[in-house]
């Protein structure tokens, strides 16, 4: 796991704190639910398998640019119910931040624990969250979190022990 000084910030912060230890909302329990696919060594989003994994397209360098374009979503909209239109309200950063947390933590338990993962939940004006696997010699974020001084940022690996981390981040 890593996380920047920023990401700190918001996990201390108490109102994060209360929104991640709400239940899943079913928008985020449906994603979870539908689970993620191996197509043709790609990992993707169950629902965008049949749609952006057959062949990874040329202007991605490596499996992992592709993987994490192809598996970004947009926390907020996976906030409310199923007849709520997420794009007609603002949800504030900070309840986006808890609720991509949960999200993340979350999709630890459904990706593969026979493969290597890694999750990264990105916040800047926006929280967003993707994976990848993890493969020798690619990387989507940079060695050092702190080079990245508008985003706050969280890593994390699916074989990471987060056992009582959620609870106390720090």
């Amino acid at each position: 796991m890593r996380l920047n000084l920023l990401m700190q910030a918001y996990l201390r912060n108490a109102q994060v704190q209360a929104v991640q230890a709400r239940p899943l909302t079913p928008r985020m329990q449906t994603l979870l639910d539908e689970g993620v696919v191996g197509r043709h060594g790609l990992w993707v989003w169950r629902r965008q398998a049949l749609e952006v994994a057959p062949a990874i397209q040329p202007h991605f360098p490596d499996a992992t640019g592709y993987e994490c374009f192809t598996n970004k979503v947009h926390v907020s909209d996976f906030v409310g119910a199923f007849d709520e239109e997420p794009w007609e309200r603002r949800l504030p950063l900070k309840e986006q931040v808890g609720y991509g947390l949960r999200l993340a933590l979350e999709l630890q338990r459904v990706l593969p624990a026979e493969e290597r993962f890694t999750t990264i939940l990105g916040c800047s004006n926006a929280c967003t969250l993707r994976f990848h696997l993890s493969r020798p010699g690619e990387r989507w974020l940079g060695e050092n979190l702190e080079d990245y001084p508008r985003d706050a940022l969280l890593e994390l690996g699916n074989r990471d022990d987060l056992s009582g981390w959620a609870a106390h981040p720090f």
